[in-house]
């Protein structure tokens, strides 16, 4: 007897926003985004987008030199526009 197997594969979801300095509201570039495990960095116009198998329990952290980390639940939503507040 042969008992079929099932798998879930989990579709992949992007994840996109643009970070930014909280109080100039100023771009930031070459700041680490991280979601389970992958990365990207943003670019010169502090733009990222980051695809892989993400669920709402995952957490997007976010670190630039010179401010605090940045961690949010990804939640439901694609679109994270995030900003950084400046270490003191």
């Amino acid at each position: 007897m042969v008992l079929p197997v099932v798998a879930f594969i989990g579709g992949c979801t992007t994840v996109s926003g643009v970070v930014r300095d909280k109080p100039t509201g100023s771009p930031i570039s070459s700041a680490s985004v991280t979601i389970d495990n992958v990365s990207t960095t943003t670019n010169a116009m502090g733009g990222y987008s980051i695809s892989g198998p993400f669920i709402p329990q995952h957490v997007i952290f976010v670190n630039a030199p010179g401010y605090n980390i940045y961690t949010k639940s990804v939640g439901n939503q694609q679109i994270h526009d995030i900003e950084l507040t400046p270490r003191k």
